[in-house]
């Protein structure tokens, strides 16, 4: 299709602002609409578009701040909130959240005229904030609004936000006696959030482990290293059982340098030794075995069972 000036300065413009493109006048929408059509852009949401190679190379979580960024600018009385909040406070959560939802509080319900991604969360009085400019509530109203999720996914949103001290459990606690929430969800996040978990793996992790009903591990348990004492091993997670065991569990472990296409192998097989050599002075410490934890376990839970019933994991009664 024949080049329009316009449009491309706006994508350009755009794009340097970390947003969506959108019409203004009616000949804008037009043009835009043509090269949606024709394939040249994706619009993710009503009258929002980017140039498709562009948008393909943004993630998820990045997709859905182009939207919110540029519906902000379209509504700026809007208040996020939400996953979309989350998004703009930097909380880190699953990609796999992301469905093209934008979040909004709102003093009235869903609009005939309300885009279908748009979703509308009553809140008789809205108390707003402000990040990069654009409205939001606050970190603690953000998790409750994000507290129907499964609970791997939404206890990394909680874990985060405390990681960040964002809010605390007190505050989220309070809020929640004097809002409408899922209060047995909230209840069971608030009792089991901990930011010692340093990653959303981790926190999933151990959302499965309490929707598994295993026993709950310690986390982040430091052990000596001969090699190096000023710089002790830290263990993601580590059991210490009545009998004298002691079970740890590694997020990621070994799989993260399988990639033999790297040409940095070398530097990966140097890691790979360093984590065999940290292995066995870990069991020469009495650690009775450590099983490594890889994101595939935590999509498909029956593995993540499977492997700590192996290692002796015990359950709760």
């Amino acid at each position: 299709m024949k080049k329009h000036n316009e449009v491309f300065s706006m994508l350009r413009a755009a794009e340097q602002e970390g947003r969506c493109v959108y019409g203004r006048t009616r000949a804008q929408r037009q043009a835009l609409l043509r090269r949606r059509r024709s394939g040249e852009l994706i619009s993710p949401y009503c009258n929002l578009y980017a140039d498709r190679g562009y948008w393909n190379d943004l993630n998820n979580e990045q997709r859905s701040l182009h939207t919110i960024r540029a519906l902000a600018k379209l509504h700026p009385q809007w208040v996020f909130t939400g996953l979309s909040a989350a998004c703009l406070y930097g909380v880190e959560h699953s990609y796999t959240l992301h469905d093209g939802a934008v979040y909004i509080v709102s003093r009235s319900g869903a609009s005939r005229k309300d885009e279908f991604h748009l979703n509308r969360i009553y809140m008789n009085q809205i108390v707003a904030y402000e990040r990069e400019g654009i409205l939001l509530t606050s970190p603690a109203r953000m998790l409750l609004d994000c507290s129907g999720f499964e609970f791997p996914l939404a206890l990394a949103l909680f874990d985060s936000a405390m990681r960040k001290s964002l809010t605390t459990v007190d505050e989220v606690r309070s809020l929640a006696a004097q809002s409408i929430c899922p209060e047995q969800l909230v209840n069971k996040l608030l009792q089991y959030v901990d930011p010692r978990s340093e990653n959303g793996g981790e926190s999933m992790m151990r959302g499965c482990i309490v929707d598994r009903n295993f026993a709950i591990p310690l986390l982040q348990v430091e052990f000596d290293n001969p090699g190096n004492p000023a710089m002790p091993y830290r263990v993601d997670f580590c059991w210490k059982l009545a009998d004298g065991r002691i079970i740890v569990a590694e997020f990621d472990g070994m799989e993260k340098y399988a990639d033999t296409s790297n040409r940095y192998r070398a530097s990966l097989q140097a890691k790979m030794e360093y984590e065999r050599r940290r292995e066995q002075d870990l069991k020469e410490q009495g650690i009775t075995v450590v099983v490594h934890i890889v994101f595939e376990d935590l999509t498909s839970p029956w593995r993540l069972e499977s492997k700590l019933i192996r290692a002796g994991v015990p359950k709760n009664r």
